[in-house]
Order: C-alpha cells, then structure tokens, then sequence
C-alpha cells in the first residue's frame, strides 16, 4: 500500500466528541445583530464560553466541523426577543448583563453588548435530524447574572418536541393509564 502524504498531520476521527452538559457556565458576547421583525425587534448574540473546561467551546465545535463542511455556521446563539408590549424579558437580559459586567450600563446601542459576560443557563432540547430520528441538543436557555450560574442553577428540564414524540417512541408515560404501560 502506499503511504499517503499528510497521514501523521491529520485528526484522527474516533467518534469522539466533547459534550456541553446542561447547566451554568459564564459566556462572552463575541457578536450582535439587530433585525427588525413583524413582533418586534430580535437580537442574534454570538458567543462563547470563557471558564471551566468547556472554555472556547464553540470555537472548538466550529473549527471541527469545518473540516468537514467549509459552510459550517456558529452554534453559541443566544436569541432575545424584544416586544415594545412586553419588555420584561428583554429587561431581565439586560438587568443580568449589567450586573454581570461593572459600570456597564444599557444604552440602547447592541453593539455595546460585544465583550460583556453573562451567565448562561443551558438545557437540552429535542429534533428531528436529518436521519428522521430525534436527538438532543444542549442550548443556552436562559442569560442570567454570572453571579447567580456561579452560585448554581437549577437544569431546566429537556424541551420536547410537540406532539410528545420522544426517541424511544413512546407515548409520555404521565399520559397513559396503568393498563396501557408498555412492560
């Protein structure tokens, strides 16, 4: 057989992967976008997680995938929602931004929000890939204050895909009566 160049350069793909398990973890906005939407106004929030071991996750995440597919896009998105009749949300992200960062202060331009720390609190979710079976994907979920994830947060639960549907194929067991139990 003949010896291939570049064989002692290359990754070796064993199927091994880092997993992001649910819970707390201290982000940076690396990137803002506003849009303007019929709702309202949406902010994409690029980032990446800069303690603990998961540290530059993203980045490790992107840079692997681009070996395989140049067109590979960031996965550390956070996306708030703005609606002029129900700030509260948007308010909170803020409030947890501004205590995460001191003597940072909103002043209504996003671009302000490159380089702040927040505290993520990241749950898995389910969907359907492109192989038709459900997997879980663990996103960012909620931004809180660093000082609270650093203090623990409590894991929000899986999010489900509608219709109850989960990988097993079952139906929920809470929705099924002693006698319909599959074992």
């Amino acid at each position: 057989m003949k010896q291939y160049e570049g064989y002692a350069q290359a990754e070796a793909f064993t199927g091994d992967y880092e997993v992001l398990e649910p819970g707390g973890y201290i982000c940076k906005i690396l990137q803002v976008k506003s849009e303007e939407k019929v709702y309202g106004t949406l902010l994409r929030i690029g980032f990446d997680i800069v303690e603990g071991e998961h540290k530059d996750y993203f980045k490790r995440l992107l840079d692997k995938k681009k070996m395989t597919n140049p067109d590979a896009k960031w996965q550390g998105m956070y996306y708030q929602t703005i609606k002029e009749d129900d700030l509260k949300y948007f308010k909170g992200f803020m409030t947890a931004i501004e205590n995460s960062n001191s003597g940072y202060k909103w002043n209504w331009d996003e671009q302000s929000l490159k380089g702040k720390l927040f505290g993520g609190v990241f749950g898995q979710e389910e969907y359907k890939g492109n192989d038709g079976k459900i997997h879980l994907s663990t996103k960012c979920r909620w931004v809180r204050s660093v000082e609270q994830v650093r203090k623990g947060v409590e894991v929000p639960e899986v999010k489900r895909l509608a219709g109850g549907n989960t990988s097993t194929g079952y139906a929920p067991i809470d929705t099924l009566a002693d006698d319909e139990l599959p074992f």
